[in-house]
């Protein structure tokens, strides 16, 4: 099944799978909003630089579409919970999801995605509501080293330890773990 990856796994894998979202064996989709969100949001320009470098690569899946019904029929849904007040079990306080995340939301269950995202909130919705499950960006890294699709390697190291120095979030201790039986590194990152 395909992972869709919303703007910070987006910008915490490109650099070690650059295409990602050109070759089917990644897995991964992204969606337009994501794609204009890293490239014109001042907070990632001047945070990423880089990600520039990238622009070409991160290619929207022309396959996924806000235009169909189902789309359609799931936003509106979401959009009711959210508007409602719906409270996040976890934390005991109202799903404060963005317009962006209601999408990366929506498009995951009409098209059946997989979900890689850092917001905890949006993961807590997804599996709260319609018992998706996220994958952590380090999971998904996991599952390239796993698959072989990968070679970790010192370069690639230095891209995990960039994850720490740049404040990304805390990476789930389960998956840190499997990264270094995998990669053969010790995890340096968040």
């Amino acid at each position: 099944m395909n992972i869709l990856c919303d703007t910070c796994s987006v910008l915490m894998l490109i650099r070690i799978a650059p295409d990602m979202f050109m070759l089917d064996k990644f897995n991964c989709v992204a969606v337009h909003e994501v794609r204009k969100e890293i490239l014109q949001t001042q907070r990632f320009k001047s945070k990423y630089p880089w990600r520039a470098d990238y622009k070409d690569k991160i290619r929207p899946n022309s396959s996924i579409s806000s235009k169909t019904d189902d789309f359609t029929l799931h936003f509106d849904t979401i959009d009711r919970l959210i508007e409602t007040g719906i409270i996040n079990k976890k934390t005991q306080r109202s799903f404060g999801l963005s317009y962006v995340d209601r999408r990366i939301a929506a498009y995951s269950i009409a098209y059946d995605l997989e979900i890689s995202s850092t917001d905890d909130d949006l993961a807590d919705f997804l599996q709260q509501e319609f018992d998706k499950i996220n994958k952590s960006p380090l999971a998904v890294l996991n599952e390239w080293i796993r698959k072989g699709l990968i070679k970790w390697n010192s370069d690639l190291q230095r891209i995990i330890e960039d994850w720490d120095k740049s404040g990304e979030p805390v990476q789930p201790n389960k998956d840190k773990i499997e990264f270094e039986k995998l990669s053969g590194f010790r995890y340096l990152g968040p």
